[in-house]
């Protein structure tokens, strides 16, 4: 069931009052507000109130019924009704539109221990209503090399473990790194795309689920981080085109 939720001035207020006041808990590493609209970015929170605490993953629109994300965020949920999809504004507190879900499709042969296939789909109660703030995103169909290209990445994780979320929806280009370096890391697979940052900047805690974008299409989604968040080691996202297939099967897209 969609819950309509208009933004009203006190929740607008607070976004701005939040974005420009306290303590810079940044959650993407060395990022930036998110000056344009994302209408493809999905946060998923296991209640409704506007606690930080409730936004546990980022996710992305791909259908009006379906939204991606990692495995790893919605593989400990044994009751879909328990996760809401918030959709259609860069502030946290600015809630647009609530999807209540209704059922979660995780890959067969996810495994966490050893960081393979961390992919799943979201099929949200009723059809996601589409205008200039809310839209799918176009899948990745090519198996490209990124080495080097500059990859969008946006989220609402918080930074370090300290599980505060900043108001404003966040924004950091990233670079993809060379394939053939980075599978000398532990359980780095061909499914996988490597990116690879300056000190202090890069993915951290909830950002897990969240896009990664080249030129408008998603090619990946934010997996796992090697060290701390923000040091100089490679962050791992899962491959979409490595799943076109297995997504096409479930969603017909």
């Amino acid at each position: 069931m969609l819950i309509a939720m208009n933004a009203v001035a006190g929740f607008i207020i607070a976004c701005l009052v939040l974005t420009t006041y306290g303590l810079p808990h940044l959650q993407i590493v060395g990022s930036n507000d998110a000056v344009d609209t994302y209408p493809y970015q999905v946060s998923l929170r296991n209640d409704l109130t506007l606690d930080s605490l409730s936004h546990f993953c980022g996710g992305a629109i791909i259908s009006e019924h379906y939204i991606i994300t990692t495995a790893q965020c919605i593989n400990q949920f044994e009751n879909p009704y328990n996760i809401y999809a918030i959709v259609g504004s860069n502030c946290f507190n600015a809630i647009d539109a609530v999807y209540q879900v209704k059922n979660l499709i995780i890959h067969a042969g996810f495994n966490n221990l050893l960081r393979i296939h961390d992919i799943g789909l979201i099929q949200v109660s009723s059809n996601i209503i589409f205008n200039k703030n809310v839209q799918p995103i176009v899948l990745s169909t090519t198996d490209r090399n990124f080495d080097d290209y500059p990859l969008l990445v946006t989220g609402w994780g918080d930074l370090w473990s300290s599980d505060l979320v900043f108001n404003r929806l966040q924004e950091i280009i990233v670079r993809g790194y060379s394939h053939e370096l980075c599978n000398r890391w532990a359980y780095v697979k061909e499914t996988h795309i490597c990116t690879f940052t300056t000190e202090n900047k890069g993915f951290c805690h909830s950002d897990t689920g969240s896009p990664l974008v080249s030129d408008g299409i998603l090619v990946g989604l934010m997996s796992y981080s090697y060290g701390p968040c923000g040091t100089s080691t490679p962050d791992i996202s899962t491959r979409i085109s490595s799943y076109r297939s297995w997504i096409k099967y479930y969603t017909g897209i």
